[in-house]
């Protein structure tokens, strides 16, 4: 997979060929926030690969695209296995705070589990915006980052990511439940993939959505307008025109 990584550094702009250490996560974490959007065209399209280097190799190197939950969190995985560190896929349930219902896919998110010095982290570059940009112990210490707080609190027998984020709550809200036993290989992502193409509860399989964080806040693109958060103040800007969606979708994501 030496090549993918290469390839993966340039477009990341993250120096991948020298060792990594856990320090040196947040500055991953930001790399890929900042230059892998969550990008949902896959799901629209239909597009079925197997979960292996060949797939990433075309999503992100040859097609210069990227994905969902489980596409970016199987990249992050890959490369955090390469690079020597133990590290587990895991799925979550997400939680919708508008109608304070659990999602009706069920555990359909794909996250990692990471574990250094006798702790165990989430760590996750496909939620969307919302990304803690830090490895978050499950102990329930306050990881503090440039997109807000976050923690891990027990629910019954397993655990929920919670998250404040600036600009946008007022305090912490629940983003998705998981039990660290759920863990998964790559080639089980399949069967939550043909889920997120196929429910009608998926949020991901109706229209156009694409997402990334930037160094001052963050971007999302739908076929209805380009929402920016700068600095905490948000700007909405309606699409003119298929031409104009082109363009920004090609420019910003």
């Amino acid at each position: 997979m030496s090549s993918l990584i290469k390839e993966i550094a340039s477009r990341i702009q993250f120096p991948l060929d020298r060792p990594i250490t856990f320090d040196d996560l947040p500055s991953l974490l930001e790399a890929f926030a900042y230059h892998l959007p969550f990008d949902n065209q896959a799901v629209l399209s239909k597009r079925t690969l197997p979960f292996n280097e060949a797939r990433l190799e075309q999503t992100f190197v040859t097609n210069q695209a990227s994905g969902v939950c489980y596409d970016l969190n199987h990249l992050l995985y890959e490369i955090l296995r390469i690079k020597g560190f133990d590290v587990a896929l895991v799925k979550a349930t997400v939680y919708d705070n508008e109608h304070e219902v659990w999602s009706a896919t069920g555990p359909t998110h794909v996250a990692i589990l990471l574990q250094h010095a006798g702790a165990t982290y989430l760590v996750d570059s496909g939620f969307g915006i919302n990304l803690a940009l830090r490895p978050v112990p499950l102990t329930g210490e306050i990881v503090l980052s440039p997109s807000g707080s976050f923690r891990i609190a027990p629910n019954g027998s397993g655990y929920q990511l919670e998250m404040q984020r600036i600009g946008l709550d007022d305090t912490f809200i629940i983003g998705y439940h998981f039990y660290t036993q759920q863990t998964l290989l790559p080639e089980q992502l399949a069967a939550i993939e043909q889920i997120i193409q196929q429910h009608a509860a998926s949020p991901f399989n109706k229209r156009s959505l694409l997402a990334i964080r930037t160094e001052t806040g963050h971007r999302i693109l739908t076929e209805q307008a380009l929402t920016t958060w700068t600095d905490g103040k948000k700007t909405i800007l309606p699409i003119p025109s298929d031409e104009q969606y082109a363009t920004w979708k090609k420019e910003l994501f």
